[in-house]
């Protein structure tokens, strides 16, 4: 195991707990087979990559997908837990998110900001919300790119870790959000360009699972996105701030997320911080 890359250990222990979670509680899941398949195949996929990546036998063409197949894993898997978490608990939680943020604001959030809504700001929203799907990946490549080995490798497992940690929040916090929950008070609709229509139909369709709120891994992911970059490219860091803080408040305005999801996945975001890279020295020491 200790000559196995600490982000492969994650993955291989997150896709175990998966497989036994699903045998678990296969008799509440409809597709239980294909999902234990699912994990199966990816744990087999994990192993032949470690494997050949010992014997370096890739070429420069397999290693570039070795290096980056934490992002494939973290796809994958975020798009199983669809058949996955709604089986899991009776009912979501969004009815107590919903009153956390009534209790502390005296308003719901995404109905307050109604007043500010306005079809060139939600294009803008719209975009930047987009953009947490490509920060995280312009900023590893660019590491690769300048054969930062060091870095990429420890950005990589921070933020696999990341994400995996949100993937756990999703599964024991099953929440939907107020655009389905509170639709019936939100009388102001969210209308844009092309580009809002493009960006709400593609990740509508790309985003299999739902139960994706509660922590909002849009804010904890982007947050360490920013870490990481203020320690490695200070050029990015400024890049990318504007467009970070933007995306954060995007999660509101788009009715994606209630603010204690915000609140919970920047707290998620510093533990990681935390966390994460005193366990890769550690793991790479022994």
């Amino acid at each position: 195991m200790r000559r196995i890359a600490p982000s492969d250990v994650l993955t291989l222990f997150f896709l175990i707990g998966l497989g036994l979670l699903t045998l678990f509680y296969r008799g509440k899941i409809p597709l239980w087979h294909s999902l234990l398949l699912r994990y199966t195949i990816l744990l087999g996929l994990l192993f032949v990559l470690i494997l050949l990546s010992k014997r370096q036998i890739m070429g420069k063409g397999g290693a570039f997908f070795y290096h980056f197949s934490p992002i494939l894993f973290v796809i994958v898997i975020y798009q199983s837990l669809g058949d996955l978490i709604q089986y899991l608990h009776p009912a979501d939680i969004d009815p107590l998110l919903s009153r956390i943020d009534f209790f502390i604001f005296g308003v719901h959030p995404t109905v307050w900001m109604e007043q500010w809504i306005h079809p060139w700001l939600t294009d803008i929203m719209s975009f930047v919300y987009a953009s947490y799907y490509f920060l995280p990946v312009i900023f590893i490549v660019i590491l690769y790119l300048k054969r930062r080995m060091t870095e990429f490798n420890m950005s990589v497992f921070v933020l696999t870790f990341a994400y995996y940690v949100s993937f756990v929040g999703y599964i024991i916090f099953p929440a939907i959000g107020p655009r389905f929950t509170l639709a019936h008070l939100h009388s102001v609709p969210l209308e844009g360009s092309l580009l809002t229509d493009l960006v709400r139909d593609t990740l509508n369709a790309l985003e299999h699972t739902k139960w994706d709120c509660m922590p909002s891994g849009h804010t904890q992911i982007v947050l360490i996105v920013l870490y990481l970059t203020h320690r490695y490219e200070r050029l990015l860091f400024h890049l990318f701030f504007p467009i970070i803080c933007g995306l954060i408040l995007s999660t509101v305005y788009l009715r994606y997320h209630y603010v204690v999801d915000l609140l919970v996945g920047a707290a998620l975001a510093v533990g990681c911080i935390i966390i994460a890279p005193p366990l890769y020295r550690r793991w790479q020491r022994s």
